[in-house]
């Protein structure tokens, strides 16, 4: 009996012994690399990110227009701007244990001093750094709707993956700092880090701050901006398994433009640096900048234009802005892509709501690659190639106008019926481009009829292999691809089938058919090279931008509308031949005044706002409207209506005045430059937009760059030696 006990009590401790001995095994050998990690963390301070720098954008010769400089940013951990439950309460701990005056306070007390700190910071920082009260409370927001939004949005997609709740289920943006303030001045960051030092989810951190140059403002269109990330691009970023590259939320990324067209170049790859207790360095890891883009743009070439077009618009007050596009025929770089009015990018921000209220000149528009105006008669060589194409134009066969598509018709009239001129008399093709005959298109179109031509169009305005629903262009996200009216547009706009008079109208650009201005200038950059590709505004661009010949085009046709566009220019009776001829250099071209409606100035809006209440508002835009009202979110719109239109009609006239159109390529031989401008309620093509197509021409032939040059004086030299012999 005796002996079993002491056996009893001899294995106890053996056993313990033992227990102890795997223990020590297991913490010493076994988890011996975690618990160094974990030893050495409690030694590092926390991860501080190093944000790479946004690679710059530049013009065709290397001037740069838009880039990033190191700056600093105010930092707030998540959990403060969130003030969740969670972070107060480790807050209320942490101010036990570093502040002795609170070391023996109740939890109550600790938490609501943590809660009062919270709520104090945002009046404290407002007045150390002169920012006002109310923005810094949108920006806390702003960054707490974006992290939600990401979370809801990951967990929406994920949770079949997850075994959590989503109550449990953290993403990575509830950890991290997120700028409050950015781009903070040195004065502001000594005061704050001086002030703030109490409050440990405050930082002061390394960032960028992306900085327009002087002479940027006639690109502000074509540079775009930049924003704050989306839940879906983090989600659907690329580098997403990369944590220095992915995006996280806050982060700012291109939302148009260039910016955002060249976004995987521009942005780079955050670096990180760690620190141990005494401030020494025990990793660093550099941030990795992004790369310089090159645009195609010149931009003394862009600078010029853009004020030959804005001394155009000033030049009526009915004229609401212009655009210019030019092209090199060859490759399709865009030279100069302008769109007026123009705004400042520095204080877009400042200045965003009246630039959107502002529905007179409509500011903000891209014209060049988003406004879709009718062709007027600028596309009348593109329906004369579609009648070659479909075997119904014999270039030497003639129509007669007398200024009357029909003896009793109201409408269809030729230009010269509307001036009291009398009609062309017998016009071939080539004479029917040179004098812009609306009568010779008339029944060209009805000939063709409505379906053929759009196909046409289709292929020389899209590219002849692409579908439908396939982009084309310069690929930015503002550009549109104009309107092709086939019978599914039709029938779905309109609820019916083509008409005899959808050909007629379709012929001489009228109707439903809308295109761009980049469209227009590369549109007359295929009719001089003869064959279609996408412009571009990259100068290095991979995408495949082939050459593609037009389908059932062949040289002759294309010659025939040559020689009509060069009569257009350069013989008398031309349409531009007293506004757009040159004598430096032989022009081919076509001018167009495109009919079109007054914009909406003023609008009258209605709304439920709750209770058997309705609220009128006048404003400019529905942004302004909802802005005018007390809970302008919430409120149902009820209906709208137009009160104030500009232009207004003109005298006699229920329309306004037309858009004044011009297009052309130079030289005559071997094209090197092809352009369009289109100014809006311009009224005459050939006395308004020829001129000023002629000024651009001018500073062209003027760039030290040797776009055009007046070596090539192709078949009018050749006449002027003949007379002169």
């Amino acid at each position: 009996m005796f002996e079993r006990r002491l056996r009893v009590v001899l294995t106890i401790p053996v056993l313990c012994g033992l227990l102890m001995l795997a223990r020590l095994y297991r913490l010493q050998i076994v988890e011996r690399e975690r618990y160094q990690e974990n030893a050495t963390e409690a030694l590092i301070g926390p991860r501080h990110y190093l944000p790479p720098l946004r690679g710059a954008v530049r013009d065709r010769y290397g001037e740069v227009l838009v880039s990033d400089e190191p700056a600093y940013d105010l930092t707030v951990l998540f959990g403060a701007l969130e003030a969740n439950p969670e972070f107060v309460e480790q807050y209320a701990l942490d101010i036990r244990r570093s502040e002795p005056d609170w070391s023996e306070a109740d939890t109550v007390a600790l938490t609501e001093e943590a809660t009062h700190r919270l709520d104090s910071f945002y009046d404290r920082l407002a007045r150390l750094s002169n920012a006002p009260f109310d923005d810094l409370l949108l920006r806390r927001d702003q960054i707490v709707d974006s992290v939600r939004n990401l979370r809801e949005y990951i967990w929406k997609h994920r949770s079949d993956k997850l075994q959590k709740s989503f109550k449990e289920f953290r993403i990575r943006e509830q950890h991290l700092y997120h700028p409050l303030m950015r781009d903070v001045s040195a004065e502001a960051r000594a005061q704050i880090e001086m002030a703030l030092r109490d409050l440990p989810f405050v930082r002061i951190e390394p960032s960028v701050r992306r900085v327009w140059h002087d002479r940027a403002t006639p690109l502000c269109h074509i540079l775009g901006r930049i924003g704050q990330v989306s839940p879906e691009r983090i989600e659907n970023d690329t580098r997403r398994g990369d944590g220095l590259a992915r995006y996280r939320a806050g982060d700012l990324v291109g939302v148009s433009g260039a910016e955002l067209l060249a976004e995987s170049d521009l942005r780079g790859i955050r670096g990180y640096e760690e620190k141990d207790l005494d401030g020494n360095v025990v990793e660093y890891v550099p941030p990795v900048d992004g790369n310089d883009i090159r645009l195609t743009i010149d931009l003394d070439l862009q600078q010029t234009i853009a004020q030959i077009l804005i001394d155009a618009v000033h030049e009526d007050e009915n004229r609401t802005g212009a655009s210019c596009v030019v092209l090199d025929v060859e490759s399709r770089d865009v030279l100069a892509l302008v769109s007026v009015p123009t705004y400042s990018l520095d204080t877009f921000r400042e200045s965003y709501s009246n630039l959107r209220d502002d529905t007179r000149y409509r500011p903000l528009l891209f014209r060049a690659v988003a406004e879709e105006y009718q062709p007027g008669s600028i596309i009348k060589p593109v329906s004369l190639l579609a009648g070659f194409r479909y075997g119904l134009v014999d270039p030497s066969a003639t129509s007669f106008c007398d200024g009357s598509y029909k003896n009793d018709s109201t409408h269809w009239h030729c230009w010269t019926y509307w001036r009291q001129l009398p009609g062309h008399g017998d016009v071939n093709a080539e004479q029917a481009i040179q004098h812009s005959c609306n009568i010779y298109f008339y029944g060209l179109g009805e000939r063709l009829n409505a379906h053929r031509l759009t196909s046409f169009y289709s292929d020389f305005l899209l590219g002849p292999t692409r579908s439908a629903d396939e982009s084309s262009g310069t690929g930015l996200i503002e550009e549109r691809s104009g309107i092709i009216p086939t019978q599914e547009w039709i029938f779905g706009r309109r609820g019916r089938g083509y008409r005899i008079a959808d050909g007629r109208n379709y012929a001489i650009g009228q109707g439903e058919l809308q295109i761009t201005p980049l469209q227009a200038a590369n549109m007359y950059a295929t009719l001089a090279r003869g064959t279609f590709r996408d412009p571009t505004i990259l100068d290095d661009d991979f995408r495949d931008r082939p050459e593609t010949e037009i389908p059932g085009l062949r040289t002759s046709a294309l010659n025939t509308a040559r020689r009509g566009l060069f009569r257009c220019v350069n013989e008398e009776g031309g349409t531009a031949e007293r506004t757009a001829k040159l004598d430096e250099v032989v022009v081919c071209g076509k001018t167009g005044s495109a009919q079109c409606v007054s914009r909406a100035l003023r609008t009258s809006y209605v709304f439920d706002v709750g209770g058997g209440r309705q609220q009128t508002i006048l404003a400019p835009t529905i942004e302004a409207a909802r802005a005018a009202l007390d809970d302008g979110d919430s409120a149902e719109l009820i209906k709208r209506k137009i009160v104030e239109r500009w232009p207004p009609p003109r005298e006699k006239e229920k329309t306004p005045p037309p858009h004044a159109w011009f297009a052309a390529y130079a030289p005559y031989k071997r094209p090197r430059i092809s352009m369009a401008v289109v100014i809006e309620h311009g009224r005459s093509g050939g006395q308004v937009a020829a001129p000023v197509g002629q000024k651009i021409l001018r500073a062209i032939l003027a760039s030290p760059h040797g776009y055009l040059t007046p070596d090539d004086r192709g078949p009018l030299a050749k006449r002027k030696s003949e007379d002169g012999a």
